[in-house]
């Protein structure tokens, strides 16, 4: 099992990468498995950004892809793993967003692997592998498509204008790494780029309809069922769902996106954890928190270090993990690490 670099940090800066990029005609732009609203937008605003300036730049996403982002991709051909297979050509750059973890992209590991030399990395998390030897790494951007748009400031690369454009999609990931705006994370950077990505015609409305307002019905079956199986450790919510409960519903992971954050209304609560198994032989764990009031019973709970006993990762607030162990294991691994905190 791979297991993350001791150190995960900028190995080159914005001009290293922009020359690399310049260097390159073919480039495939990439990111995690089952991609959320930053991977999508960081791929989708690279690729629309290069193709600009004459670069044939191509996506590749591990899937599945959930409706609403499938939506706000709008006149971009997403190309799924599963469904095209790996690049026919041999690309001269391939640029790994979001992401920085072989954990993440265990569909491509060994694709990637082979083409070490040609690989470069751009991303906002605090934990990840030597994935990509030249990287950009900015764990101050509340979302990868910041990191992107200083890139394209670097390179001179212009976001376009309305739908379709590289600030649409920029502002999509944005936009979900946020919550749209209400987490820690969105301070005065963050407001100043979603300010300046707003004057390239963007409709703010439209992009959260498509993207919160689309949901298929078992999504609401799942909701019921994942608060139904709430269990409380101290100011930690658990939650899970099995895969009879995505058998019974019709429901899949892509139906679940953000309600891990529905217990973060109660007051005592600092954070919430989701358990599922949608495949049997893969437990997947989703990590929230929020930060602590002042006089607050509980401090704040670092949910990054909670994943890395999983050997996930992510962010202060905000972390998952793949443990392949029986989903009852891992929450009696969880709940002990929690009753120890």
């Amino acid at each position: 099992m791979t297991t993350q670099a001791n150190v995960y940090e900028s190995t080159t800066s914005f001009s290293g990468l922009a020359q690399r990029i310049t260097n390159a005609q073919r480039i495939i732009v990439t990111t995690h498995r089952k991609p959320d609203g930053d991977a999508i937008g960081s791929v989708i605003g690279l690729c629309r950004g290069l193709q600009s300036i004459g670069k044939d730049a191509t996506n590749l996403f591990i899937g599945p892809i959930e409706h609403g982002l499938r939506l706000a991709a709008g006149d971009c051909e997403l190309n799924i793993l599963d469904e095209v297979g790996l690049p026919e050509e041999e690309p001269d750059l391939i640029i790994v967003a979001d992401t920085g973890a072989w954990s993440q992209l265990e569909a491509l590991e060994k694709w990637l692997r082979e083409r070490k030399e040609i690989v470069i990395g751009m991303d906002h998390h605090t934990n990840g592998d030597e994935v990509a030897a030249d990287r950009v790494v900015d764990t101050s951007a509340a979302a990868c498509t910041q990191v992107v748009m200083e890139l394209f400031e670097e390179m001179g690369i212009s976001l376009g204008s309305g739908r379709n454009s590289v600030a649409e999609a920029l502002f999509i990931g944005l936009g979900t790494d946020t919550g749209w705006f209400r987490f820690s994370n969105a301070d005065a950077r963050c407001f100043s780029d979603a300010s300046r990505l707003l004057e390239h015609n963007i409709n703010r409305y439209e992009l959260y309809r498509t993207l919160e307002e689309t949901a298929r019905p078992a999504r609401m079956e799942l909701l019921q069922r994942m608060l139904a199986s709430i269990e409380y450790v101290g100011p930690v919510a658990i939650m899970c769902l099995r895969s009879t409960d995505f058998q019974e519903t019709n429901g899949s992971s892509t139906d679940l996106i953000g309600l891990v954050n529905t217990p973060m209304v109660l007051e005592n609560i600092q954070a919430a954890v989701l358990i599922t198994d949608t495949d049997p032989t893969v437990t997947k764990i989703s990590f929230r928190s929020k930060p602590s009031m002042p006089g607050a019973l509980f401090p704040l709970i670092d949910v990054n270090k909670l994943a890395n006993n999983f050997e996930g990762g992510g962010h202060v607030h905000a972390a998952g993990a793949r443990v392949f162990s029986p989903l009852e294991d891992v929450k009696a691994q969880l709940i002990e690490l929690l009753q120890e905190l």
